[in-house]
């Protein structure tokens, strides 16, 4: 090895030392380190002091003399209590000349006569929303009450209409058509009078006109008031 200045290390004793012994302590450093390092990257492990315990086994020295309490008897069990039953009444020795007791009677009670039973009110017919009437010549009660129903199905009155009645006539042709549908009787209330002849329109068409009826149409009236 040749330097800048043109001189070799190593061929002297002079110029050897120095380098063994840099080397050396380059070495020890090193090792130094190197152990350092090792001590901080391993983990610690805590071991727990360890204690010797001998276990002693004495008994207990107890006089023998000890008094013992003593047992208490057991109890017998005591028979159940007898129940005494009720001695019978003696009985009443009847003489042959006393007289029998009468117990008292309940008066009979006299039923009302006729006359002062008081007859139970009637029933006080409810007045029907839908009132239907025809000519005295039109005798088929069936169909009348088939057409009433029918209308009372489709009348449904304004809230808070009270006590106003509305009258409506139309005509019946035998296929059960309605033509000529028009109030005779206004009720003053306008809402009223258009929920009755919308009653009539729309529950038509009606059940043929009955087979023993030979006329082609029959006029009907109906009378229509709130429900209740």
């Amino acid at each position: 090895m040749r330097p800048l200045f043109g001189k070799r290390f190593g061929q002297s004793d002079q110029e050897l030392v120095p380098a063994l012994f840099f080397s050396f302590v380059l070495h020890v450093l090193v090792f130094f380190i190197a152990l350092l390092l090792y001590g901080r990257a391993v983990p610690k492990i805590h071991v727990p002091p360890f204690y010797q315990v001998t276990i002693v086994d004495q008994a207990l020295d107890l006089p023998e003399d000890l008094p013992q309490a003593p047992l208490a008897p057991a109890e017998e069990p005591k028979p159940p209590a007898k129940t005494l039953k009720p001695e019978p009444a003696p009985k009443k020795e009847l003489r042959k000349d006393a007289m029998p007791e009468l117990k008292p009677q309940k008066p009979a009670t006299e039923k009302p006569r006729e006359d002062e039973m008081d007859s139970p009110a009637a029933p006080a017919q409810k007045q029907q929303a839908v009132e239907l009437s025809a000519a005295p010549e039109f005798k088929f009660p069936p169909y009348l009450a088939l057409i009433r129903e029918k209308i009372e199905r489709n009348w449904n009155p304004p809230p808070g209409a009270r006590g106003i009645r509305a009258t409506v006539t139309f005509k019946i042709l035998r296929s059960g058509r309605v033509i000529d549908a028009s109030p005779t009787q206004l009720s003053g209330n306008f809402y009223f009078d258009q929920a009755a002849m919308r009653a009539i329109l729309v529950a038509s068409p009606f059940p043929p006109l009955p087979e023993g009826f030979f006329r082609e149409f029959e006029v009907f009236s109906v009378d229509l008031t709130e429900r209740e």
